[in-house]
This record gives C-alpha cells, sequence and structure tokens, in this order.
C-alpha cells in the first residue's frame, strides 16, 4: 500500500504508468526495488520522477497513510482484492483509490447517471426519477455529486432504496460543492464515496476530466441525462464508449440548447435513446437479477443552486504547447513527454481542447487535432 502511494504521489507516476510497472514486478513493492535502467525499460520517467524514484525518501507516503488512518479513510490498490473488477479492466485504473463509507456489491449492475451541472427541471426530474426508479429494481446508481444531474441522481438512487457511489474529482476528505455537506452525509450513510486523490491533496481543474473515466469504469452503462453540445458530460460518454461500456440518453426538445448534446448522441448512433428506467433495465435484466420497476412522480420544481466555479481555460500559450506536443497524432504518454507537463496538467489542457473542438480523442488514449 504504502508503496503504491509512493509510486503515485512522490514519484509522480501516472495511473497507466504505476499500472504497467505493477503488472511488470509483481507488486508496487517490487517495483520501488527495482533499478531505475529496469523501470526506464517499461516507462520513460522525467528528470524529476528519475529523481525522486532513486531518492526513495518515502515520508509523503507515510504521512498519507497516516492522515486516512486518523480519519478512517480506507485505500484500496490494484493489488487488493477488494478492488472493483470493472474499474480494472480500463486503460488506466487508478493504482489506488481512498474510500469512505462501504462498497456496495460488485455483483449488482452498476450505473451511472450524469449530465451538466446548471440543468433545466426537465433534465433534474429525468435524472432523478431513473435513479430512484434504478435503485428500487436493485441497481447501483453512480455518479460525481457535482451541482445539477449528478446530485438529482444520487438523491433519487437515496431514495430508491440501493446504495449509491459519488466518485470525487477532490482530495477524498473535500466536500465539493460545500452546499452538498448534507448529500455526502447521506451517501456515507447509505453507500461509499471515492475518489484517486488522498486527504489533503490540491486539487486541479485536470481532476474533474480525469475523475470521469472512474465513473464510467465504474459502470455496465452510463445514462447522459441531458447534456448540452460541450458539456463535460459528453467527455464521459466518450470514455464509457472506448471503455466498451454501454451509453444511454434521454431525449430532450429540439429547441433547446440544453439537450443538443444528447440528443446528437443519439442522432451519431453512440447512445441508445431512453425514456425511463425500464429501458436500461431491460438491457440487463438477462444478465442481473433485478426487481419490479416501481414508478414514482417527482417534483420539477427543485431548489436553486449558487453555481459551481467553472474550470478556466487554459492560457493560448499553453493550448499550443499541447497542440504541438500531438503533432499529427499522438497517445497521452508521448504528449506529457514532449511537452514535459505531468499527466494532470496535459489532461487538464487537453480537456478544454476537446470541448472547444480543436482535438479529437481516439480509443486506447490517442489524441489528434481537428
Amino acid at each position: 500500500m504504502k508503496h503504491t502511494i509512493w509510486l503515485m504521489e512522490t514519484v509522480g507516476l501516472s495511473a497507466h504508468k504505476c499500472g504497467a510497472l505493477i503488472r511488470r514486478f509483481g507488486s508496487a513493492k517490487a517495483a520501488c526495488e527495482a533499478s531505475l535502467r529496469e523501470v526506464q525499460q517499461v516507462c520513460l520517467l522525467s528528470l524529476r520522477q528519475r529523481r525522486a524514484f532513486e531518492k526513495k525518501s518515502f515520508a509523503e507516503a507515510d504521512r498519507i497513510l497516516g492522515q486516512c488512518r486518523a480519519q478512517n479513510i480506507e485505500i484500496i490498490t490494484l493489488e487488493d482484492p477488494r478492488y472493483p473488477p470493472r474499474l480494472k479492466t480500463i486503460y488506466d485504473p487508478p493504482a489506488a483509490l481512498y474510500l469512505r463509507g462501504k462498497l456496495p456489491e460488485f455483483a449488482k449492475p452498476w450505473i451511472a447517471i450524469v449530465g451538466q451541472r446548471k440543468a433545466t427541471p426537465y433534465g433534474l426530474d429525468a435524472a432523478e426519477r431513473m435513479a430512484y426508479e434504478l435503485s428500487g429494481c436493485g441497481f447501483i446508481v453512480v455518479s460525481g455529486m457535482a451541482e445539477g444531474i449528478d446530485s438529482a441522481a444520487h438523491r433519487g438512487a437515496l431514495k430508491g432504496g440501493s446504495p449509491t457511489v459519488a466518485v470525487f474529482g477532490t482530495a477524498i476528505d473535500k466536500c465539493y460543492p460545500a452546499f452538498n455537506a448534507g448529500l455526502m452525509r447521506q451517501i456515507l450513510h447509505n453507500g461509499a464515496i471515492l475518489s484517486e486523490y488522498p486527504p489533503g491533496k490540491r486539487g486541479s481543474p485536470g481532476y474533474f476530466p480525469q475523475r470521469n473515466r472512474i465513473i464510467s469504469g465504474l459502470c455496465v452503462g452510463t445514462v447522459i441525462a441531458e447534456a448540452k453540445k460541450k458539456s463535460g458530460s459528453l467527455i464521459t460518454a466518450g470514455l464509457a464508449l472506448d471503455q466498451g461500456r454501454d451509453v444511454f440518453a434521454v431525449p430532450g426538445d429540439i429547441n433547446a440548447s440544453s439537450c443538443e448534446g444528447t440528443n446528437n448522441l443519439i442522432k451519431q448512433g453512440e447512445a441508445k435513446l431512453v425514456t425511463a428506467a425500464a429501458d436500461i433495465a431491460a438491457e440487463y435484466s438477462g444478465l442481473y437479477r433485478l426487481q419490479e420497476i416501481r414508478p414514482r412522480t417527482l417534483s420539477a420544481v427543485y431548489e436553486s443552486r449558487q453555481p459551481v466555479p467553472q474550470p478556466q481555460p487554459a492560457a493560448d500559450e499553453e493550448r499550443d504547447e499541447i497542440l504541438a506536443a500531438i503533432g499529427s497524432g499522438a497517445h497521452i504518454d508521448e504528449i506529457c513527454e514532449r511537452s514535459g507537463l505531468d499527466a494532470t496538467s496535459v489532461m487538464s489542457r487537453l480537456t478544454m481542447l476537446e470541448l472547444s473542438g480543436r482535438v479529437r480523442q481516439l480509443p486506447g488514449k490517442y489524441f489528434e487535432k481537428i
């Protein structure tokens, strides 16, 4: 456990590189004890990473372990039998997951419900209704506890009776947005909170798109309840497709910009149109023992919320730096190597470029300019 944290937080390896080393050497401990030359044969390290690897200082890892013990936070590594089996199959599963609460059964179907933060009453109603009905028939609803669709999905799931799982894009001990502290407590009472970021970790806008791969990777399918043309939830849909997961979308008003993203997913054949939880349950009824759907009428009146601060776009020179590193097309590891930036910084910039329509993500974490 300590060695995995050291590789991630002290050496600063990406989840993919950390996983590659663990697979190559059999354990994180063995990877730490390997020579730098042996490690470099598996994955290239930057100068800073090479120096940290050779220094072998475990002070930061010990500090994180102490914080987790003090705050009753569990750590689940790739080597732990409790690690979510479905998540382990994605390209870059987190080498360590920080857990609060209790993980639900993996034998049940896990389904993600996500969408935009500035959601309409229509989108909020659809998300909460579907989450309620899916939870009631045995699904584990997963989302990101953000404002809007995510929060509605968690509320519906809690009312449905099954546990729900929130995946943070922040440190495991930070509630974001802060006004969801009450919802977080309810989730911890009947479900779990996960993050790949240890307690006390400073936040970054790039952490949110990074966590989306965990939301989709945990689940058999992802439901996009409502999304504009350039909503970040469309990136989650793309990640789900890349991971071989099912994608569903709730159709909306063809004249409303708030539904343009979901309608396009359906039109392009990237998502199956769903108008009720029963449509989703029917896809998995032959694979899982599900209970009968309990329909429910939900109010379309929701409390007003303060807007969540949105990630700021990277400066022009930062975007140009990433575009230059992509060249005619490159893998995420190549982009990091060419730009000299860490994976978090690169993913943050790539996300902004993708949302602005200047970069396209291809299967296997390859990117190309548009």
